[in-house]
């Protein structure tokens, strides 16, 4: 049964995470889309390997996170909420994805930015039905 959960709660969130970056919102460029997308998998990566770990703590919800990652691939001034206020959930993803390492950030993507952090905003909604 709680194979059947993990399973579920993965083939959930993975059909259902996604990001939308300020880079690609912005500059609409293809090496800042292309960041967006690898950035989103490792986040995916992370949060949902640490959330899956005790999936009788995470129920329907939606996640909302905003992070800014550095040229060097480190998260900063990460901020997550959910729908049902899942206090454990809401600091095990923000704790991932604060110990998480991003891949360093593109020059070009630095340039078209003129700082040295890239914003990010995600959504993850998760179907734990059991």
């Amino acid at each position: 049964m709680r194979a059947q959960t993990v399973i579920a709660l993965l083939l959930a969130a993975s059909a259902q995470f996604q990001f939308v970056s300020d880079a690609e919102a912005q500059s609409g460029g293809a090496e800042a889309g292309a960041y967006a997308l690898l950035a989103t998998d490792v986040a995916r990566q992370v949060v949902l390997a640490e959330l899956v770990k005790h999936p009788e703590r995470v129920h329907r919800m939606s996640m909302k996170f905003k992070f800014q990652i550095d040229r060097q691939g480190h998260a900063h001034n990460v901020k997550v909420t959910s729908t049902t206020h899942n206090r454990w959930a809401e600091e095990t993803a923000r704790h991932a994805l604060s110990a998480a390492k991003f891949p360093p950030l593109p020059k070009k993507v630095l340039q078209q930015f003129g700082t040295d952090l890239a914003s990010f905003d995600a959504q993850l909604d998760l179907d734990a039905t059991r």
